[in-house]
């Protein structure tokens, strides 16, 4: 877990040299201020918004606040202070072209949005700090994304069903990686996880809601969704609320990094492509208490939530992996009307990496046939398909089509 923030603090200096400020992203407890704390260990100054007295200064001198403290300026939960900060920065940055000057982290999507991106451009790069991998809990440097492009796939160990269970119900937050592994904390630790997040104090920093209840509830209906596609109308009927309130309030849960939406992928050699996001809760382990499910239950042959939540698990460590990758690389989805479906997409320029994750221990031809109707619509655009399970076979499904163990992902 030291090589997370080694990694980070190397990516940070690289965006620092060459930014005027950086932002640094990600959940609550995800360890933003920890990483803070490390760039700043010997220069410059950290300014934490929670601290009441400092925030009071942000809301009502922020250009005081600005110009009094030494550079480089950390900056933590600087949603906090609003729109007054916000423009009180850009001054700031507009003034002194020096790069470096400021490191930016908070844990909402404020900082991303497209109203304070606009405000910004050209003068923040942006680093997305997300729940450990599993290669950081273990030492392991991962590469699979970038590989993948390569068409290397490395070979993984044959973990097993109750492994995986048990990496879904762990989830990768540092305090329940490093924390005691019984049911009975885990549960309480992401109910008081959901619970603080979604709290109307943590919620007005982005948006003005009427239904704080809702909102908590929606977390549940999502969860229960994991890896489907968002059909606003039965999340409504669930809810026994309205359309515009599903969608006004699935964007809260986003911004806060609760819910991840992954948007739908087509091109047009895909005509009848569906264009829904599908649904996943940021991190397994939250998904999990919400389903009221532990590693032993998941792992259950019968289990209707392992597969689901297998797939959401995969797609929280591609993400992670994203972050860190060589080059841009977009996190997708495919669906079409014709039943046809590919759990993730990842896209770099022209180039498409298809992924299918499958529950089976024995991967067959028949579980690419989606990747190779893929492949034979896009032509050479398509660098390869994997089939992601959870045996150890290693081998051809076809042309540019592979079966791998889930576990190559951190192999």
């Amino acid at each position: 877990m030291d090589d997370q923030t080694r990694r980070l603090e190397t990516i940070a200096a690289e965006l620092l040299s060459g930014f005027r400020a950086i932002v640094v992203n990600g959940p609550r407890q995800a360890g933003k201020s920890t990483l803070l704390e490390h760039l700043q260990r010997s220069r410059g100054t950290l300014v934490d918004l929670d601290d009441p007295t400092l925030l009071d200064r942000a809301l009502t001198d922020p250009v005081g606040l600005l110009a009094d403290v030494d550079r480089p300026t950390a900056i933590d939960e600087f949603q906090r202070g609003g729109d007054a900060l916000l423009l009180a920065l850009k001054r700031e940055l507009d003034r002194h072209r020096d790069r470096g000057q400021f490191i930016l982290a908070g844990s909402t999507r404020f900082l991303t949005m497209q109203s304070v991106a606009d405000t910004l451009t050209g003068r923040i790069g942006i680093l997305e700090l997300l729940p450990f991998s599993v290669g950081e809990r273990t030492g392991v440097d991962e590469h699979f994304v970038d590989n993948a492009f390569a068409g290397l796939v490395a070979d993984g160990a044959e973990l097993g069903r109750r492994h995986y269970a048990d990496l879904i119900a762990g989830g990768g937050f540092p305090e329940l990686v490093l924390g005691s592994t019984s049911d009975r904390f885990r549960s309480q630790w992401c109910e008081s996880y959901i619970d603080t997040v979604t709290s109307r104090a943590n919620v007005d920093q982005v948006a003005d809601i009427r239904r704080s209840d809702v909102l908590r509830s929606l977390v549940d209906q999502v969860a229960a969704r994991s890896a489907h596609e968002l059909v606003v109308e039965d999340l409504a009927r669930e809810l026994a609320t309205n359309g515009d309130t599903v969608r006004s309030y699935l964007d809260i849960l986003a911004t806060l990094y609760l819910v991840r939406l992954v948007p739908a992928w087509s091109t047009s050699n895909t005509t009848r492509a569906k264009k829904r996001p599908t649904l996943h809760l940021i991190d397994t382990a939250l998904a999990a208490h919400s389903l009221n499910q532990t590693s032993i239950s998941l792992a259950a042959p019968d289990s209707r939530w392992f597969g689901p939540l297998l797939e959401s698990f995969v797609v929280g460590e591609l993400a992670k992996q994203i972050t860190w990758a060589a080059q841009p690389t977009r996190l997708l989805h495919y669906r079409d009307r014709d039943q046809r479906e590919v759990d993730v997409i990842l896209e770099r320029g022209r180039q498409i990496v298809g992924i299918e994750v499958k529950a089976t221990a024995t991967p067959l031809a028949k579980h690419a046939r989606h990747l190779a109707y893929l492949r034979d619509r896009i032509g050479d655009r398509f660098e390869g398909g994997i089939v992601l399970h959870t045996g150890s076979h290693h081998g051809s499904l076809g042309d540019r089509l592979v079966a791998a163990p889930i576990s190559s992902l951190w192999a």
